[in-house]
């Protein structure tokens, strides 16, 4: 009698669920960071979520509806307002550069460079051979200055293009995360080959870890942008741009405010400011770097960790600086600006399978 049993059944399944996960994984790669970005926010904001899904006036897809609305006038439209003021401002100065290097006087750049070149600590024949090498590449450069103001112009567009696809796709995707989340999750726990308590696990830290480096992130950032615009409000320079460039800055942990401040006092020093310079150095590094983002950090990563309820009591892992600053640059790498919360994010979530392993085998492993 031929037997019923399919001995490849199993193995031949394991393959085209790989193979389906790794096409879906293909086919939504360019979508990757803003669902991400999407997936963050929702889990982050999700108790606020069910708060207001509890109006009773409010049905679910209104409530997500809100929520993704609410989230994109409160973090998003910021980034978008940087976004296209910087490429506005970086597009002006090329300009102005440009036409500065064109309506120059014969013998003017002649006279800048010899006085530029006589300030060097170099001997005196160096210093021509110098010269004379600047002026033979002049024309090169005042080429290669006017190419790069149309590149700019060109890519700023395209740049535009792509940052409102990633809006669009983060706020569709924040509704459905909010609306359909908890089901989604469920499905994932249900399907997946772990017992339901290592499943529950994983998702509590993913959870926690989700909320704790968003909000802090966002809530340092907020703190050290406002604090930076009231000294440039004060310095009457454009305050709305420069603490919504430090706020962004400050998502690189110990010198991303330097990014911001470093290059407004040097500003301050070219236009012969020296004591708004040395004020600025001061606040930014005193008040700003080592009140906020050395002493205040910590502490609001703590808070929100024993908030969240972190089921494994550990230190959260966000607390390493060594672990956050090499993620986070790995992220800017491979994801870009968003690269500064996916990085931390991927590294943590990469120790808490670790920490899985070891809750799973703690009975065989060598503790000795």
């Amino acid at each position: 009698m031929e037997s019923k049993e399919h001995p490849y059944e199993e193995p031949f399944l394991l393959v085209l669920v790989i193979t389906a996960f790794s096409g879906l994984m293909w086919l939504f790669y360019p979508f990757i960071p803003a669902l991400l970005f999407a997936l963050l926010l929702a889990t982050a904001t999700y108790p606020l979520y069910e708060r207001v899904k509890t109006h009773p006036k409010l049905s679910e897809n209104t409530a997500s509806f809100v929520m993704s609305i609410s989230l994109l006038l409160l973090v998003i439209m910021p980034f978008t307002y940087l976004f296209i003021v910087g490429g506005k401002m970086g597009s002006d100065v090329m300009h102005q550069i440009n036409e500065w290097l064109v309506n120059q006087p014969a013998g003017a750049m002649t006279r800048i460079e010899t006085h530029m070149i006589s300030l060097l600590p170099i001997a005196e024949s160096s210093q021509q051979e110098l010269l004379a090498s600047l002026q033979e590449r002049m024309p090169n450069v005042i080429e290669s200055s006017k190419q790069a103001g149309v590149w700019l112009a060109s890519n700023l567009f395209s740049g535009l293009a792509s940052f409102a696809t990633f809006i669009a796709i983060s706020l569709f995707s924040l509704f459905f995360f909010y609306r359909d989340g908890k089901g989604f999750a469920e499905r994932m726990k249900h399907l997946s080959p772990l017992a339901n308590g290592l499943d529950s696990f994983i998702m509590r830290r993913f959870s926690n870890l989700a909320s704790t480096l968003t909000l802090s992130v966002l809530g340092v950032a907020l703190l050290q942008g406002t604090a930076f615009a009231f000294l440039m409000i004060w310095m009457d320079v454009p305050w709305l741009f420069l603490g919504l460039a430090y706020a962004v800055a400050s998502f690189i942990p110990i010198v991303g405010g330097f990014l911001v401040w470093g290059p407004v006092a040097l500003y301050f020093l070219l236009f012969d400011h020296t004591a708004a310079a040395i004020v600025t150095a001061i606040y930014s590094v005193t008040i700003i770097g080592i009140g906020i983002d050395n002493i205040l950090r910590p502490i609001i990563i703590s808070k929100l960790s024993s908030l969240r309820g972190d089921p494994s009591g550990n230190k959260s892992v966000l607390d390493h600086t060594w672990l956050t600053m090499l993620s986070t640059f790995a992220g800017l790498m491979h994801f870009g600006i968003m690269g500064l919360i996916f990085g931390p994010m991927l590294a943590a979530m990469a120790i808490t399978i670790f920490d899985v392993y070891e809750h799973k085998h703690r009975h065989q492993l060598d503790y000795s």
